[in-house]
C-alpha cells in the first residue's frame, strides 16, 4: 500500500502541480487535512525544489478559534516558515451579500488566499481537499441536480490552486498526523448534521461504504470521467458559438435548427464568456424564448441579461440606456461607441436614384436641414412622418412594428436637427427632409454598426 507521501508525490507529478522554484502558499486551518498537507509538502520540498509559506484565516464564526491559531503558529515556528493571518466576520458578510454561511466563508477564504499569495510572492496555493472531500462534493452537487460541470467536483489543479491530497482519504490524513505526532484540531461545526455537507459526510457516505467499501474511489473515478466529458462539451460549445456568431450575438435561425440540449450548451457557453454559470431555470427560460421567437429579455446573475430580438440571441451586461446627444460632424464621420454606430456625412451631386444603395444610406435635402444636427437614442415622445407615409407616427411605435424590442428601442439612434427627427438611423428617412427635384447637391448619410 502506498504511503501518504507517495500519494502526494504522485499527485504533484501527475498533474504537474508545481515547477522548480515555485513558492507555495499552504492554506492551513489547523485540521488534520491541512496539517498533513503542510508537513507532507515540507518533507517533499527539496525533492520538488519548492519553498513554502502558511496562510491561516479565522472566519469569526466560532469562539474557540484561538486554539486553531495556536496550533498553526506553532507549526510555522517548528518548520521555520513565514505566515499570514487574518480574521474576518463571515456571518456579517453572508448577511450583507445575501449568501448562505458556507458560500460566504468560501468566498472570503478565496479572496484572502489570493491576497496573501500576492503579498508573499507565491505562485501556487495548496488546499487540503482530499478524495473524501471530492466524494462529498459530488454527492452534494448530485442532490442539487448539477450537470457534468458540477458532478466533476473540484479539479486537482485550477490555478493558482492545487490539491495535492486528491488521492488521499480523510482517514489517511488523520493516521498520518497520528503516526508523526502532528497536532490538529477538529472543527466542532463539522458534526452539525443540519448542514447538508456534514449529513453527507456523517450519514450518506458511510452508508455507501457499507455497500461498496471503495465508494470514494468510485466517485472520484466518476468525477474524472465527467471532467473529461466536460472538456469535450466545452470544446464543442466553442465550436458551435464560432459557427453561429453574427454581429454581437448568435444567429437565432441557425440556433433553432440544433437539438434542445445543444442549444442549452450554446446558451451556457455564451454566458460563461462573462464568467457566469447559469442555473437550470435561466437556461430553460431562454430556450423557451428561443422556441417562441418573440422579443424577450431575461435577467441573469451578476447583472447580465439575455436578449432575444432582431434575429439574434445576445448575452451582455445590463447597462442603463445612453443619453446623448452627440453632435453630427457635417461633413465628416461621427463615431458613437455608446450606441455602437458610426455615421458618415458628405455632400454629393444629386443622384438619379434617391432610394439609396441600402437602408443604411439616405439622401437628405440640403436646404431643408436646420443645423446643428445631433444624434441620440429614440425617445417615447419622438414623432416623424416616415418617407412615403402621410401621417405622423411615433418613432417608438414605428420601431415596435419593425420588430424591435424595448431595450433596442431605448438605444436606437435617431438623427435630429432644429425642427425634429430627420432619420431613424438605418431604417427610414422623414418625408419632411426628402430631396426636391431642383436640388443639385444633397447630403448623403451612411450608417454602420461598430
Amino acid at each position: 500500500m502506498k504511503t501518504m507521501l507517495q500519494k502526494v508525490r504522485e499527485a504533484l507529478r501527475k498533474y504537474s502541480m508545481v515547477t522548480p522554484g515555485d513558492k507555495v502558499l499552504v492554506a492551513v486551518s489547523g485540521g488534520a487535512d491541512s496539517m498533513a498537507l503542510l508537513y507532507s509538502l515540507y518533507w517533499l520540498r527539496k525533492e520538488f525544489d519548492i519553498s513554502l509559506a502558511i496562510a491561516h484565516l479565522d472566519h469569526g464564526i466560532r469562539q474557540d478559534t484561538a486554539e486553531d491559531l495556536k496550533i498553526v503558529r506553532s507549526a510555522a515556528e517548528d518548520l521555520g516558515l513565514e505566515m499570514v493571518y487574518e480574521r474576518v466576520d463571515a456571518l456579517a458578510f453572508a448577511k450583507k451579500e445575501k449568501l448562505n454561511l458556507e458560500e460566504a466563508a468560501r468566498r472570503l477564504r478565496r479572496e484572502f488566499l489570493i491576497r496573501a499569495a500576492e503579498k508573499l510572492g507565491a505562485q501556487k496555493i495548496a488546499l487540503g481537499h482530499t478524495r473524501t472531500d471530492l466524494a462529498e462534493t459530488i454527492l452534494l452537487h448530485l442532490l442539487r441536480g448539477a450537470g457534468p460541470a458540477g458532478l466533476r467536483g473540484f479539479l486537482p489543479v485550477s490555478l493558482p490552486f492545487i490539491r495535492p491530497l486528491v488521492f488521499l482519504s480523510r482517514e489517511e490524513t488523520r493516521d498520518f498526523c497520528g503516526a508523526h505526532g502532528i497536532p490538529f484540531r477538529d472543527d466542532p461545526t463539522n458534526v452539525d448534521r443540519k448542514i447538508l455537507r456534514n449529513a453527507i459526510r456523517l450519514e450518506l457516505l458511510p452508508w455507501l461504504k457499507r455497500h461498496n467499501p471503495r465508494a470514494e474511489e468510485a466517485l472520484a473515478r466518476a468525477a474524472q470521467l465527467l471532467g473529461e466529458t466536460e472538456e469535450v462539451l466545452a470544446w464543442l460549445a466553442e465550436k458551435i458559438l464560432s459557427e453561429l456568431e453574427k454581429d454581437r450575438g448568435l444567429d437565432l435561425r441557425e440556433l433553432r435548427k440544433l437539438p434542445k440540449p445543444v442549444q442549452a450548451l450554446a446558451v451556457r457557453a455564451l454566458a460563461q464568456r462573462y464568467g457566469v454559470a447559469l442555473y437550470h431555470r435561466h437556461v430553460e427560460a431562454i430556450l423557451t424564448g428561443i422556441e417562441r421567437g418573440r422579443a424577450a429579455e431575461f435577467r441573469l446573475p451578476q447583472n447580465l441579461v439575455a436578449r432575444i430580438g432582431g434575429g439574434l440571441l445576445l448575452v451582455e451586461e445590463r447597462k442603463p440606456a445612453p443619453l446623448g446627444p452627440w453632435p453630427l460632424t457635417l461633413p465628416g464621420e461621427t463615431v458613437i461607441p455608446e450606441l455602437g454606430w458610426r455615421i458618415k456625412a458628405e455632400k454629393v451631386p444629386r443622384p438619379e436614384d434617391l432610394r439609396g444603395e441600402s437602408p443604411n444610406v439616405v439622401y437628405v435635402s440640403s436646404k431643408k436641414l436646420q443645423p446643428p444636427l445631433y444624434i441620440r437614442p429614440a425617445k417615447r415622445e419622438d414623432v416623424f412622418i416616415p418617407f412615403g407615409a402621410k401621417k405622423e407616427k411615433k418613432v417608438w411605435e414605428f420601431l415596435a412594428r419593425e420588430g424591435f424590442p424595448r431595450w433596442e428601442r431605448e438605444r436606437w439612434p435617431v438623427l435630429l436637427d432644429g425642427r425634429g427627427v430627420v432619420w431613424v438611423v438605418g431604417l427610414r428617412l422623414s418625408g419632411e427632409y426628402s430631396v426636391d427635384e431642383e436640388e443639385k447637391e444633397v447630403w448623403r448619410l451612411e450608417a454602420h454598426r461598430l
